[in-house]
């Protein structure tokens, strides 16, 4: 006979009152209260106490049996981990003859395990954002996230196809679709390597598609490229370089907001007391060489020949260098500002040989970017005048344009991606992540 609300309340709180003084009866109560946000989310929009236990009948235990399959079968070819999920259903073969109090706990375990899955396959598996540093868009979304995978199980009925439904939560790229299809022909090849640089990618793919922006930035550190989308479709392919292992480009997300014409080139204090200063002491025909300018605390530019560099160190120089606009300026003549905490950013460079490499690893953590006009009149509305950018103006002061609307940027590291002929192409874990 299907349990009714009233019985399976009360049920519940008599079970409550009656073993919680008991060692055994903690446990229990402990595992009964103990439902994450997402699922007492479910629960109260949900019509009813059960989901997967309403009523003890064939067609129910289908249900149930079909997202145990889902988990095992499924999963790993998704590059999601099938232990995970399991592990979160109860230790128990026959779900005949239940009390009131298991099927109401059991019936969360599989709304628990159930929406952590979907929620997996919809944003990829978090364990991915291990390796970031800071996530400026995640979090504006992570309740809107639960908030539609919610609706979407509550949606379910006896005629909709468990698994097709699982399907649709996954991006609709061909490169994601052709990641799939790769990590399956691992998985039967039994390459353990690959196969996990494929799920790492499957999962990035899942995160950063997920949100649909309008206009979306992907730098994969590990292939020295970038993607620029617009709503999901591929609209440019570029090289970049990025950082040594020695000074690794840190993996974030954030935004671009501006897009500043002939940059300075503010030196880094590391660079600058490490690299500049010990040479200086020397001589100062480096910062002619390097068109430098010595700034004091105030902006004001200082002769560099009226200071006692003998008397600077690593810990004592209270100056900042910057290297004047133009062509010959290390950012080249564009950079695009993120607003991330990092002093990182994408940039043009005056070193355009570099893209020609074929190990592209030479930065102190900046992004530099192939085609930097390209990706600038993307983001902007009005195009960028090329001739007034090439001229190299001498003297020409930086130029700030904004972003209208700031574009998502996502620096990662995947050792796996799809190339422009859909061939898949593997990268050296020249940061040694895993």
């Amino acid at each position: 006979m299907p349990l009714c609300r009233k019985a399976i309340i009360a049920a519940f709180l008599l079970t409550f009152i009656t073993i919680s003084n008991g060692a055994a009866g903690q446990k229990e109560v402990r595992i009964l209260l103990s439902s994450t946000d997402k699922v007492e989310l479910f629960y109260k929009e949900w019509k009813g106490d059960l989901f997967w236990f309403e009523k003890d009948s064939e067609k129910n235990g289908n249900v149930r049996q079909e997202l145990i399959r889902i988990f095992r079968e499924e999963s790993a070819f998704n590059g999601l981990d099938s232990q995970k999920y399991l592990s979160m259903l109860p230790l128990k073969a026959d779900f005949s003859n239940l009390s009131p109090v298991e099927a109401f706990d059991y019936d969360r375990k599989f709304t628990n395990a159930a929406l952590t899955y979907f929620l997996d396959l919809y944003q990829g598996d978090k364990r991915i954002r291990n390796l970031i540093g800071s996530d400026e868009v995640s979090g504006k979304s992570e309740r809107r996230d639960i908030e539609y995978i919610v609706d979407l199980l509550n949606k379910f009925n006896s005629t909709t196809d468990l698994n097709a439904m699982a399907r649709s939560l996954e991006p609709r790229q061909q490169d994601y679709t052709l990641l799939k299809a790769e990590l399956k022909k691992q998985i039967y090849l039994g390459d353990s390597v690959k196969a996990e640089a494929v799920r790492t990618s499957l999962n990035c793919y899942r995160w950063f598609s997920h949100f649909h922006f309008d206009k979306l930035v992907v730098v994969n550190i590990a292939s020295a490229g970038l993607k620029y989308y617009e709503s999901d479709s591929l609209k440019l392919d570029m090289a970049v370089v990025v950082g040594k292992p020695s000074t690794m480009t840190p993996r974030f997300v954030t935004y671009c907001d501006q897009v500043i014409l002939y940059p300075y080139w503010n030196v880094p204090r590391s660079i600058a007391v490490n690299e500049i200063l010990p040479v200086c002491k020397k001589s100062l025909m480096i910062l002619d060489v390097l068109k430098m300018q010595v700034i004091d605390s105030k902006g004001g530019v200082v002769d560099p020949r009226s200071l006692d560099w003998r008397k600077f160190t690593k810990s004592n120089f209270p100056f900042r260098f910057r290297q004047s606009t133009g062509c010959d300026n290390a950012l080249g003549v564009i950079k695009f500002n993120l607003t991330s905490s990092y002093n990182v950013y994408l940039h043009d460079t005056n070193l355009k040989s570099n893209f020609q490499a074929r190990s592209r690893y030479f930065s102190h953590g900046c992004i530099r970017v192939e085609k930097p006009i390209l990706l600038a009149n993307s983001f902007l509305e009005k195009q960028l005048d090329e001739a007034f950018l090439k001229a190299s103006i001498k003297g020409q002061q930086p130029i700030t344009k904004k972003v209208p609307k700031p574009v998502p940027v996502f620096v990662l590291y995947m050792m796996a991606d799809v190339n422009v002929d859909g061939t898949i192409s593997y990268f050296p874990d020249v940061y040694k992540l895993f």
